[in-house]
């Protein structure tokens, strides 16, 4: 099968790159579901890809987002940049400074599930149990359960038009010179615009002098956002670690709370009534951040929207087409922004192109909540877009053609489980 050669061909042995030249170093979230992948035909590899992501884990339990296992490349930024030096919790190994979307531990379990790997599993828990803990303290706002990103790149939708707001509201001051990575190998008109960029920098200009230490960050970070996807994963990361300490025998209490506190305030912060929609919220400004894009989809995965909450979501906005839905211009499910938002590009990262990763998430909620047609279309879509432009990290919903980075190790990976229809353990 051609994802498992494109797979293998972005293998280094100790981890998998995302893309070939694009990212040549190993992501935290990438990681997760390239293992699920790697898992269709070589489980050892995938355990190892897991270990690997593991084996940079902070010293309060952070999993930073990028970890630089290998020589120098043309990346940006690259490991200096981060200067994690200056905290007291930084690894051995050159990381940075920042994490990602919690996948992991629903990939694990997942895994578990299929191939049975207890000794695996009371191997990694520990680790596993360090990290959400650490985003359910140093991350904590406000006594609601939910956690909160510093930087866009935490949310592993770094130029959504979700940000544009708060970014706009931040002035670099005395920012480094640098010179961008990410526009060597694609065109700059598929990536974040420049003074987007300049803001990413500028965070971490901030974050370095702040040591890395959450209540500074708390403090000081002008980024202080809680967002719908990245609680999603929590909430289902801590619906796993749930399943897998049950398993182990292994304390509850802790993890039943976290659950508890987020489920109890995940609809009454994110969901706006009005619009049928949810809405992330900045923490900074007080407000919700009433900007229309298809995390909004993502809670199904997670079986947070109620049944009258699901129903507007697939009612009023995916099957719309005015937002998400094809119409004569857009062919293809699911443009990651809704086509009636000002800032919707096609071809722009995630301003509108489809990413596999969306489509399977939102494919596997729209299972759970029983729209088993409409999930049907959005996996067909998938595998028409890999059949037609290859595994590309997105693509133009109007016409099929690939975007961003080629060879792109999730969307290989995530084509073994869209091609098989299975379906995450509840």
């Amino acid at each position: 099968m051609q994802a498992e050669q494109v797979l293998r061909q972005n293998d280094v042995g100790q981890f998998t790159k995302p893309g070939p030249r694009q990212y040549p170093h190993q992501w935290n979230w990438d990681s997760a579901l390239i293992a699920l992948g790697l898992s269709h035909f070589d489980l050892e590899r995938a355990l190892i890809e897991i270990r690997s992501l593991l084996s940079a884990q902070w010293q309060d339990g952070m999993l930073p987002h990028i970890v630089y296992h290998d020589a120098p490349s043309d990346y940006f930024p690259d490991p200096g940049f981060w200067q994690i030096e200056s905290s007291p919790n930084a690894p051995p190994i050159p990381t940075s400074g920042i994490t990602q979307p919690p996948l992991l531990t629903t990939v694990i379990r997942c895994l578990h599930a299929r191939h049975s790997i207890p000794d695996f599993v009371r191997e990694v828990y520990p680790a596993l149990l360090r990290w959400q803990r650490w985003l359910h303290t140093a991350r904590a706002a406000n006594g609601s359960g939910l956690v909160y990103i510093i930087h866009p790149w935490e949310s592993g939708t770094d130029d959504s038009p979700r940000w544009s707001q708060t970014l706009a509201s931040i002035s670099p001051q005395n920012l480094t010179d640098f010179r961008r990575g990410d526009i060597r190998h694609v065109p700059a008109a598929e990536r974040p615009y420049q003074d987007d960029y300049e803001r990413f920098i500028y965070l971490i200009e901030i974050f370095r002098q702040q040591g890395y230490q959450p209540q500074a960050l708390r403090v000081h970070s002008p980024f202080l956002v809680q967002d719908v996807l990245f609680n999603t994963l929590l909430y289902r990361a801590d619906q796993d670690l749930l399943a897998l300490a049950r398993q182990l025998g292994e304390p509850t209490i802790e993890i039943e709370e976290w659950l508890e506190r987020l489920r109890a305030n995940f609809n009454a912060y994110f969901w706006d009534e009005a619009r049928g929609l949810y809405n992330d919220y900045d923490l900074r400004a007080q407000r919700r951040i009433e900007v229309n894009t298809a995390i909004t989809f993502v809670p199904l995965f997670a079986g947070l929207p109620n049944e009258a909450q699901a129903r507007r979501l697939v009612v009023e906005h995916l099957e719309n087409p005015a937002e998400y839905a094809p119409d004569r211009d857009i062919r293809y499910y699911l443009t990651s922004t809704s086509k009636a938002e000002p800032a919707w590009e096609a071809r722009r990262y995630w301003r509108g192109p489809v990413w596999i990763i969306l489509n399977w998430l939102v494919w596997q909620g729209l299972r759970r909540y029983g729209f088993d047609h409409l999930a049907e279309t959005l996996r067909q879509d998938s595998l028409e877009l890999i059949t037609r432009s290859g595994f590309r990290e997105y693509y133009d919903p109007r016409d099929g053609s690939g975007c961003g980075s080629v060879a792109f190790s999730w969307s290989a990976a995530l084509a073994f489980e869209l091609e098989s229809g299975t379906v995450m353990p509840d």
